[in-house]
């Protein structure tokens, strides 16, 4: 075929080839059209479709929350839940919480018990309710024994005496010194208290009985008026008057009668000490009678002891005639024995003479305590 031919075919035929290629064309571009289309149309109904899937999990998520009576908990937006435990709650409540916040399927827990651990547990729970157990507010506690001091005056009287309640007995026996003959002797005396020294005044009363060996034939008495007139601290100062022999019976003359007057000075020495305060003791006076010497009519007296054991006393003494010494003794702290052994005289300046003199004397109260 000749040039000529081939674009006389060509000429002829080029509308059909142009139709031929517009129709292609067409058709390519309706079908991509249509399923563009249809994915639209696909993605609109799965969008809508989880829409609404969403608001019905929604809707009964709702209904369960209303019917738990539970906050909501939503789905889009994690809900962080923060709980504070109190340090004092116990392991059982803090179980509870945690079964609440992860629930679990029901499980059966099978504990062997040890017999000697439940028997140390019980030991423990009789100590606790030991340990639990009040003390009473007021404890009655039981009071201590009352002790008793030995006697600190030796040979002059003391401005402290007898108060209501008070009752005491001596006994003393003596040497002959220069009366009786050569014959040893001795005598008693019994005196009772009234009234209050501290308070207001205390009053004493003695009875002697001059000698043994003519019991009953002869007797006197002696009063005393005494009153604590300072009372601070560790120390106590007494005053007193009395009458000695200011009665008497029988025919034989004992002692003269006179009227005295005394001052007393009571101190401790070493207060803090629980088992022997030192106690010492002053006294100072004055007076008539057998106090004085010859024929002058008053006499100065005075004594002192001290206290060196809490149930010995040492001491001396002036009687205003002749010098005194003596030792006194408790034998048991908590009975109210007293034991004297005392040198009278030791100047011998009396018409009696020296004289040695061993006085037992008990004492007590027989008020209530």
């Amino acid at each position: 075929m000749s040039k000529r031919q081939f674009a006389n075919v060509i000429s002829a035929n080029w509308l059909l080839l142009m139709g031929i290629n517009l129709f292609g064309c067409l058709f390519l571009s309706t079908s991509v059209a249509i399923k563009s289309a249809s994915a639209v149309d696909r993605s609109v109904t799965d969008a809508a479709s989880k829409e609404l899937a969403t608001e019905n999990i929604s809707q009964k998520s709702q209904q369960l929350a209303v019917e738990l009576n539970q906050p909501l908990i939503q789905i889009k937006k994690p809900l962080t839940i923060t709980q504070q435990i109190d340090v004092s709650t116990s392991a059982g409540d803090t179980s509870d919480q945690a079964k609440k916040l992860s629930p679990t399927q029901p499980q059966t827990i099978t504990q062997k018990i040890d017999a000697s651990t439940s028997a140390g547990d019980k030991l423990d729970v009789n100590k606790s309710r030991q340990d639990l157990l009040i003390e009473p507010l007021v404890k009655i506690t039981p009071l201590p024994k009352r002790t008793y001091q030995p006697g600190l005056s030796f040979g002059a009287p003391s401005a402290f005496g007898a108060n209501w309640g008070d009752l005491f007995v001596v006994g003393s026996g003596a040497t002959a010194g220069k009366s009786r003959n050569g014959d040893p002797d001795a005598s008693m005396s019994a005196g009772f208290g009234l009234g209050d020294a501290y308070n207001l005044i205390g009053l004493e009363f003695t009875f002697n009985n001059g000698s043994i060996k003519n019991f009953g034939y002869n007797g006197t008495f002696d009063f005393k008026a005494h009153r604590v007139v300072y009372a601070q601290g560790n120390t106590q100062v007494a005053v007193a008057g009395g009458w000695n022999t200011f009665a008497q019976y029988g025919n034989e003359g004992i002692r003269p009668s006179g009227a005295y007057g005394v001052l007393t000075t009571y101190s401790l020495l070493q207060p803090n000490n629980p088992v022997n305060p030192m106690a010492i003791s002053f006294s100072v006076g004055a007076g008539g009678g057998d106090f004085r010497q010859g024929n002058e009519s008053t006499g100065i007296f005075a004594g002192m002891g001290l206290q060196v054991h809490p149930q010995v006393g040492v001491g001396l003494g002036w009687s205003g005639v002749g010098l005194n010494a003596g030792i006194s003794l408790v034998p048991v702290s908590t009975i109210p024995l007293t034991i004297t052994l005392q040198g009278a005289d030791l100047t011998d300046n009396s018409a009696g003479g020296t004289v040695f003199v061993v006085t037992v004397g008990y004492g007590f109260n027989f008020l209530p305590k």
